[in-house]
């Protein structure tokens, strides 16, 4: 499995940051866990 953490930048937009997190989910990436308020981290499988 492959890991990423995710963070929301300082000056970025909630709406911006949900629509990056949509097009992670849409390529395979799952969030594992959720550390505070906008650090997320994701797994995805490797084939």
């Amino acid at each position: 499995m492959q890991y990423k953490i995710l963070q929301k930048g300082p000056f970025e937009k909630l709406e911006k940051f949900e629509k990056r997190l949509n097009e992670l989910a849409m390529s395979g990436w799952r969030v594992v866990t959720s550390m505070g308020d906008f650090y997320l981290v994701l797994g995805k499988e490797k084939y």
